[in-house]
């Protein structure tokens, strides 16, 4: 079960833009949550509060992906994460580390498969949000 987030779409009073991925390999950083190989999934800082780089939530998922590839499980969590924080951010894009500008870094890993999820951050994620919308307002109307 993924940690339940607050639901306020703003710090300080910016809107959230990027979700950012990265690897444990990767040096430093303040992030908002980890996955393990096992795809468990820690808070581990809120997301109101600034992590490594402005108006972002970071995600770092446990392993270096230079080395290998991450876990079904990780990728699994990764996408029910993106889900919940795409429901709380609806403008947020899905990017890697090495996409900020002025960073030099490979970070989240080339055996990462970023393009993959980006693809399905711009068309499948889209999707698992609207059902998600669809299933809430039948459950709310359910009973009525």
């Amino acid at each position: 079960m993924l940690p339940f987030c607050e639901l306020s779409a703003t710090r300080h009073g910016y809107a959230m833009k990027f979700v950012l991925l990265h690897h444990s390999a990767c040096e430093g950083g303040r992030f908002h949550y980890r996955i393990d190989p096992a795809g468990g999934v820690e808070s581990l800082l809120p997301e109101s509060e600034r992590g490594a780089h402005a108006r972002s939530i970071g995600v770092v998922l446990s392993g270096d992906f230079n080395v290998t590839k991450p876990s079904e499980a990780q990728l699994e969590t990764l996408r029910g994460l993106l889900l919940q924080i795409k429901l709380r951010h609806p403008d947020i894009t899905v990017g890697g580390h090495r996409q900020v500008r002025g960073e030099r870094t490979d970070c989240p890993g080339r055996r990462f498969p970023l393009t993959a999820l980006r693809k399905w951050s711009a068309d499948g994620l889209i999707e698992a949000r609207d059902a998600a919308f669809t299933h809430a307002v039948e459950r709310q109307y359910a009973n009525s």
